[in-house]
Formats: C-alpha cells, structure tokens, sequence
C-alpha cells in the first residue's frame, strides 16, 4: 500500500501555484469598459464669406470669325506654293477710306505665260482701234469740209460719222476685253484675302488647276481666330432676362444685342475658372419652336492665340449685383435622402449634425444661403467615422489646401 504524500507538502505547492496565477494575473492591462471608442481623427476647415454674384452657366462651341476657301480662278498649272502648312498669314492693308494700301501676301502662283500673251492681245487690239479711230476722225473732218462744197454725197458723209461710231466702239469693247484678260493675269497670282492662321496646302507644285468662281481647285483655307466666336443656345425666359439687364438705364431701346454690353466669361476643359471675358453681341432671329431656345454668340478678344476653332467650352453669364455669400467645399456635403447636411465642429470638439441649403457652385466651393455662419468649422475628410455629438481630433486646414 502507496505511502499518502505529507499533508504540509501538499499545502506549500498550493500557495505557490495560487501565488504564480496572482502574479501572472497582476502583469495584465485592465480591460476598457464596456461602449468606450477611439477619438476618431478628422479634417476640418472653415465656412468662408467671400463676395461673388449669380450667374447662368452654358455649354458652347468655339467658331473663328472669318473663314475663307482659297480656290483657284483661272485654270493653270501651279508653279509656286509661298506659305508653309499652319502659317500665320497677312491680308491686304487697308487706308483710312477704306482703299487697299498693301495687298495681302502671296500663297501661290499659278504659270502666267497664256495669261500675258492674252493680255497683251488685247492691249495691242485697242493700240490697233485707236489707229484706225484717228483715220476715221480725219476722214470724217474731211468730208464735212467736202460737203460744203458738194464735193460729197451726204451719203458718203454719214458713212465718215458712222465709220467714227463704230470704231469708237470697237474701242471700247477692246477696253473692257482687256480689263478681263487683266483680272486673269492678276489672279495667277493668288493672295491672301484676310489675316489667320493657314491650312496646309491641298495640292502640289505642278498640279493642272481648274479655274472658276465656285468650283474652282481648292487649295487651302484660312481661318481668322482674332477675335473668337462661341455659340450657345439659351432659353427664351434667360434670353428676357439678359435684354432687360440695361434696358432700364436706357433712354430707347437698343438696336442690337451688342448695344446691351453683356459680359460673358468663358472656361476651357482643361481650367479650372472663367478667365476668358467677352461679349455677347448676337441673336438669332426667331426662336426655334421644337427647342424654345435662342442661339447667341460671344465675342473673345484672342490675341495670344490660345482659342482655337472647334473647341467646347463652358460659358457663365452674371445675372445679379455682388453680394457676400457663404461658401464651404464640395467635399464637406453629405445626403440623406433629398437632405443635405454637414457636420460642425465646435470649440470643445464635439459634433452637431446640421441641415443646410444651398446656391450655385464656385469652381470646388458651394454656396450655403442657410444652416452655417461664416467662421463655423466643417468637417471635409472623415465623414464616415463621425457620428452626431461625438468627440474628434480635428484638425483645422485652409479650403484651398483641398485642391
């Protein structure tokens, strides 16, 4: 039979387990009580006041001012191209009165050889009728003084005065033939009709030209871009609206929308604000009744070149007086349903959920016509780990830093 161990052996092993579980118990990190949460980091910045004004936004289309096809008016074979593709391009200079002091530069020329022979025949015709005009005269003055005397019929006379009729006629055809043959000769040489920027050429040296008004060769185009029309369509109350702008500070209605001076500002794709200030100085003439809309056009001034023909921009029209406006990012908005809300932030940290009401947009910034006053911290990065009367670290930025 086993001998029991002693009974003092077994008490002394109990107080040392009981004395390690204790020890080890007493190293441990007392649990968080129940509902205690992190302060949750956000980013806040502040509702600014700023002054700005309403205005209507558009979508257009940008068209240069003058457009001209370069075509050939004589037939020919092309001896000449004087531009290179994309060039910039002068036209002819005009003088006070409107007369022609520098003609436009030379873009090409076509083989004048046909041309001047021509020409010069029809010079030579007038050299020759103005030959036969001075005998005619001179047989003319000699049977009247005959007729006197009867040395002549009447009839051989009145053949002397129609003899200086017809050859004075002659004369004159041969005139008009001969200014005929000169506009040819003038048009082998081909010549800028405005200032823009060219095309590339549509042909080569040595092409065979076909000549005429309207379907003469195409050789290249011309654009003038300086300044710059944008077309737009707008609805007919908008378009009320814009025409009775000045009309009270008027003493007789204008005669068309250029008098009116109305600004309008345009915005390219690739900018982020209207930096581009024109006017509107055109309208169509009805109102298309499928759409209900108007077409307007904007004038740009485009000295640097920056517009081009084609292009979609944005366009915005001022419609109020400045006034000082609310204004807080996009980023600080959130929706419930139709709602929208922000979350304040107040001097002690906590947040309060607040409903707010909104105006147009200013680039990134909202207007806020009611909810928040100027100075009022919102919360732009964090939203989804705040919840209403709850503490955060905030910390404070400037609007601009967002972009």
């Amino acid at each position: 039979m086993a001998t029991s161990p002693p009974r003092l052996l077994v008490v002394l092993l109990s107080a040392a387990l009981l004395g390690t579980l204790a020890a080890s118990s007493g190293c441990r990190p007392a649990a968080p009580e129940a509902g205690e949460m992190p302060v949750p980091k956000v980013t806040t910045t502040a509702v600014v006041a700023q002054e700005t004004l309403d205005s209507d936004d558009y979508t257009g289309q940008t068209e240069a001012s003058e457009m001209v096809d370069i075509r050939a008016r004589v037939f020919g074979y092309l001896k000449s191209i004087e531009f290179k593709d994309g060039d910039f391009v002068t036209g002819p200079v005009l003088g006070p009165n409107g007369e022609v002091e520098k003609e436009g530069q030379i873009l090409f020329t076509v083989e004048p050889d046909e041309y001047e022979a021509i020409h010069n025949q029809s010079l030579a015709r007038i050299d020759l009728n103005q030959a036969n005009l001075t005998l005619a005269k001179a047989k003319l003055a000699r049977n009247a003084a005959l007729l006197k005397s009867s040395a002549v019929s009447r009839e051989e006379y009145e053949e002397s005065v129609a003899a200086v009729a017809s050859t004075e006629a002659t004369i004159t055809a041969a005139r008009a033939d001969a200014s005929r043959t000169a506009v040819d000769l003038k048009h082998t040489v081909i010549r800028a009709p405005i200032s823009g920027r060219i095309d590339r050429a549509m042909v080569s040296k040595g092409s065979l030209l076909t000549g005429g008004q309207t379907n003469g060769t195409l050789l290249t185009k011309i654009v003038n871009e300086n300044p710059m029309y944008v077309y737009f369509d707008v609805d007919e109350r908008s378009l009320l609206r814009y025409m009775r702008m000045r009309a009270a500070t008027r003493e007789s209605a204008p005669g068309s929308l250029r008098d009116l001076d109305i600004r309008v500002y345009l915005q390219l794709a690739d900018e982020t604000d209207y930096k581009h200030e024109g006017t509107l100085d055109f309208i169509s003439t009805t109102v298309n009744r499928t759409t209900g809309t108007a077409r307007l056009r904007g004038v740009f001034k485009n000295e640097d070149r920056s517009l081009a023909g084609g292009l979609f921009v944005r366009l915005r029209i001022p419609v109020s007086k400045p006034y000082e406006a609310l204004l807080i990012p996009e980023a600080a908005l959130a929706t419930d349903q139709s709602v929208k809300y922000v979350y304040v932030v107040g001097p002690d940290g906590t947040t309060r959920r607040q409903t707010v009401e909104l105006g147009g947009t200013r680039g990134e910034m909202r207007i806020v016509t009611a909810g928040l006053k100027a100075g009022e911290h919102v919360i732009v990065k964090g939203l989804q780990r705040v919840k209403p009367g709850q503490k955060v670290d905030a910390e404070l930025i400037a609007a601009t830093s967002l972009h």
